[in-house]
């Protein structure tokens, strides 16, 4: 391999790369990771850095970021060792061919081409486009039904988040309903800040209809905005589902140092929680973790000290992340969970 092909094989290759760190921060993001949580740790990953935070547990602890992991550490070996040999090539051809004058053209060719190529990636409506091709396939990936809405978390404040919403599948509180007829920020505190509908950005008032392909942004508690906006499957699926879960599922919302926010999915109830009301359990004084939400059937219940956790219910709770993984998760769950 001479010089000239050399470097356009290092250029091709670079390219490549760092189109690869944009698919996969897409796909993560389509997880519910930040833009700015989704970058990090795929450029982590893919370079091999092996730079590692307390929020790399958001990772381990979810079965398809897992999955994702793999790939792009995979992905990021390959391409690595796939440069590295291109460079030791370059650096033989140079050796043995020597540098001449008439290859700098060439060579200013070959890397002007490449800075066009990634500043014309970053054109916004150009960027837009392949994030939406990326996310379509991504959400055929993860077997997200084609009217599923598309979420995708723009940032995060504790229990809040900006959350980028692509309407496949109106929820029923807003269906043929304007915001002020749905009542929609009293129930739900949630408030919408932007509205798009193909091209045009539309003024959000109290009349404003939402519709099926519209994009907002919408502000508000992160879990209220996922259940309200995540289509929400068929019954009879979700009863195959329950019953097919011989343990507990557990997925990190977020951390804070030893504490965090996780979802539990609960198919084997433990037993300080069977049959007795959260005051009655020792939960709390025990163990200091708070239930925020209950979900039954896909519906939201309030949360009292009377509140009596069942199977098949799904729970919001914060606290000792070492405690939840305790309480929630059987011995071989958890050195399974460990070990990842």
């Amino acid at each position: 391999m001479n010089l000239i092909t050399s470097i356009l094989a290092i250029s091709i290759a670079m390219v490549l790369y760092i189109a690869l760190i944009e698919i996969f921060a897409v796909l993560f993001r389509i997880t519910g990771l930040t833009k700015e949580k989704a970058k990090f740790q795929v450029i982590s990953m893919i370079t091999c850095a092996g730079y590692t935070t307390s929020e790399a547990e958001i990772i381990t602890t979810n079965r398809i970021r897992r999955r994702l992991a793999i790939a792009c550490m995979i992905s990021g070996n390959l391409f690595n060792v796939l440069i590295i040999s291109l460079i030791i090539n370059l650096i033989s051809s140079i050796s043995s061919e020597g540098f001449r004058e008439e290859q700098l053209m060439w060579i200013f060719i070959i890397l002007g081409s490449v800075l066009i190529i990634i500043l014309f990636s970053k054109i916004p409506f150009i960027a837009r486009f392949y994030e939406k091709v990326i996310e379509k396939i991504g959400r055929k990936m993860f077997n997200k039904r084609d009217n599923a809405n598309i979420l995708t978390m723009l940032d995060s404040y504790d229990n809040d988040a900006i959350v980028e919403i692509y309407i496949n599948n109106i929820p029923d509180i807003l269906a043929n309903k304007s915001l002020i007829e749905s009542n929609f920020k009293a129930t739900y505190n949630l408030n919408i800040l932007m509205l798009k509908r193909g091209n045009r950005t539309i003024e959000i008032t109290k009349d404003t209809v939402i519709q099926n392909k519209d994009q907002i942004i919408v502000f508000g508690k992160k879990q209220v905005i996922k259940d309200l906006f995540t289509y929400k499957v068929d019954e009879q699926y979700e009863d195959e589902v329950i019953n097919s879960s011989k343990e507990n599922i557990l997925n990190l919302i977020d951390n804070y140092g030893s504490d965090a926010m996780a979802e539990v999915e609960i198919h084997i109830l433990p037993e300080i929680l069977n049959n007795k009301k959260l005051s009655e359990s020792v939960i709390k004084t025990e163990y200091n973790l708070n239930v925020l939400m209950i979900k039954r059937e896909g519906t939201p219940v309030p949360v009292t000290r009377n509140s009596i956790i069942k199977e098949n219910d799904t729970i919001i709770i914060f606290g000792n992340y070492a405690s939840i993984k305790k309480i929630f998760l059987e011995e071989k769950q958890l050195k399974t969970t460990e070990s990842n």
